[in-house]
């Protein structure tokens, strides 16, 4: 499961990251301070095709939520209350809620880190678990950010029309399998653009069991989050 991530940078400050497909941004960045992270539900960067067939003719960048609500709702978005932040990569071409986003509306999220937690020795459900930052060690300027696959679709809601997305999440890697039971597919550019080639490898192309060494962890406990945000707030 991924339920937060920081994306500490806006994605097209370099632009040679995009030479292969270039990126329109059409959002501004949502208003965020550096430090704090995205949690389901908020706005954050989602990049696609703008020709779902021809993901290399071009990118757009846009705001959407982070948490997807199907199609086939027509409720008010707050009635949607099924966990949708996250898609097993098991279920994307079998569940209902996700195999028509899936064969049709693939995205890239950028980010800088996520976030997994841990339950503590004698931990008991509502206490408070250990969180834990993963971050990499970039190969080169353009590394330091990299891309959840992701899937998005488009309701018409009793609230408007609303565009949301989910990340594909999958078994968890060696780093991450000592905290949680799953982690996120995490992408380089190369990767996403992969991703996003629907006649290509699709899921078959994600790797979540990650080899030891590809993350960093770093203790990140949320009071050290609330005292950052407290600060920016004074």
């Amino acid at each position: 499961m991924c339920i937060e991530f920081h994306l500490r940078t806006h994605p097209g400050e370099d632009l040679r990251r995009f030479e292969a497909a270039p990126v329109f941004w059409i959002d501004a960045p949502p208003a965020r301070g550096r430090d704090e992270p995205v949690r389901p539900t908020d706005l954050a960067f989602m990049i696609r095709p703008t020709d779902p067939a021809d993901p290399g003719s071009g990118l757009e960048g846009v705001a959407r939520r982070w948490w997807m609500v199907p199609a086939f709702h027509k409720g008010p978005v707050a009635a949607w209350k099924t966990l949708c932040a996250n898609a097993e990569i098991e279920s994307l071409d079998a569940s209902p809620l996700f195999r028509e986003a899936y064969a049709a509306r693939r995205a890239l999220v950028p980010l800088t880190s996520f976030i997994a937690y841990e339950e503590p020795p004698g931990w008991r459900k509502g206490q408070p678990k250990r969180r834990w930052e993963a971050t990499w060690t970039p190969t080169d300027s353009a590394d330091q950010v990299r891309y959840f696959a992701a899937i998005w679709d488009r309701a018409e809601t009793a609230d408007g029309p609303l565009e949301s997305f989910a990340i594909v999440t999958g078994p968890a890697g060696a780093d991450i399998a000592g905290l949680q039971d799953s982690q996120p597919a995490v992408l380089t550019l190369a990767q996403g653009l992969a991703w996003l080639t629907l006649d290509g490898p699709g899921k078959a192309g994600l790797v979540t069991e990650t080899p030891a060494g590809t993350y960093e962890l770093t203790e990140a406990p949320r009071d050290a989050v609330m005292s950052r945000e407290m600060r920016r707030a004074l």
